[in-house]
């Protein structure tokens, strides 16, 4: 192997890691974690509304820190009365981190 192919390599090995590196550390918008909630939950909910708060909060579940995205959503699987239901995801990958009925 020459000296030109390994600068190359190190080159494109330092590009995908900077790459990985940067995805790791972007916020998802709250309008996507907004979607990606929606399309799991309407596999078990019917849900009739849906809200989120645009700004990241940095809170503690199950005693670990996350920086989260606070949202809602009304189910009317039940007959006439909607079930409100409360959310915290994860800002960074989309993951419910607490659903509780309110």
């Amino acid at each position: 192997m020459n000296w030109r192919n390994l600068i190359f390599a190190g080159l494109a090995g330092a590009a995908v890691g900077y790459a990985v590196t940067k995805k790791q550390t972007e916020w998802l918008s709250p309008e996507k974690a907004l979607k990606m909630l929606k399309e799991k939950a309407t596999q078990t909910y019917n849900i009739s509304g849906s809200w989120i708060l645009v700004n990241r909060e940095s809170t503690s579940v199950f005693g670990l820190p996350y920086t989260v995205y606070k949202g809602g959503f009304s189910d009317s699987s039940y007959g006439n009365a909607p079930v409100h239901y409360e959310f915290l995801i994860d800002a960074r990958t989309g993951t419910l981190l607490q659903l509780e009925e309110k």
